[in-house]
């Protein structure tokens, strides 16, 4: 399935579940931005001081970032890495990540490359791309409220999102 299904799949599950859940206001309103230039990407890649996994560059060459995607999570786009507020939440569960020992928990190295493409509004709950080729072969790590998932590509992460018996993800590395 291409990334464009993907996302529609994740937009499709996620509006059902604002529609079902909107007078509670616990979760975000699902929205989708238009597309990242070439430009952005290239910027992105340098903050994040690593390449972009191929799934999720096709994801913000199609969309931005997207709200919505998790309950209360967004999915990060260039954009958020300009306008502020959401690049402070990624930055600052990153810190508390390192400095608490979560990552060496799991078992990932101390220099792996971490980079948050998500953050829950209260910080409990974050995404994050992963870059040690030579170790890891998972790019993306899923962590919070006591749980741990590793994730190989971003496509496999949205499938998941879809639909948690689509992936098994491994919960630390060995």
């Amino acid at each position: 399935m291409d990334i464009r299904e993907l996302v529609g799949q994740v937009m499709n599950k996620s509006v059902t579940e604002y529609l079902s859940e909107v007078s509670e206001g616990l979760i975000q309103i699902p929205r989708l931005y238009p597309p990242a230039t070439a430009g952005q990407l290239v910027a992105l890649e340098q903050r994040a001081g690593q390449s972009l996994e191929p799934h999720y560059r096709s994801f913000l060459l199609l969309t931005d970032g997207m709200d919505g995607f998790h309950l209360d999570m967004p999915l990060f786009g260039c954009h958020d890495w300009d306008e502020g507020e959401r690049a402070v939440d990624g930055l600052a569960f990153l810190e508390g990540v390192r400095e608490d020992g979560t990552a060496e928990d799991v078992g990932l190295p101390l220099d792996v490359g971490l980079f948050p493409v998500s953050v829950d509004a209260d910080r409990c709950r974050a995404i994050f791309m992963l870059e040690r080729p030579e170790v890891l072969p998972e790019r993306f790590w899923w962590v919070g409220e006591g749980s741990s998932s590793f994730f190989g590509n971003f496509a496999d992460l949205l499938g998941y999102a879809i639909d948690s018996s689509s992936y098994s993800p491994r919960e630390e590395v060995n």
